[in-house]
């Protein structure tokens, strides 16, 4: 198990990234870094569609 204030830097990092992808307009980054940052929280994936 990773150190609680390892994966809360890299959920930090990530929602920055998540920002910046929407901000962009940028469905797709922030789609897939949406999903990264539910897995490092534990949430179950939603289907595609």
């Amino acid at each position: 198990m990773t150190e609680p204030s390892l994966r809360a830097a890299v959920i930090a990092s990530l929602a920055s990234t998540l920002s910046h992808a929407v901000a962009l307009g940028d469905e797709v980054a922030a789609r897939i870094v949406h999903e990264a940052i539910g897995r490092l929280l534990g949430l179950p994936v939603a289907p595609e569609g």
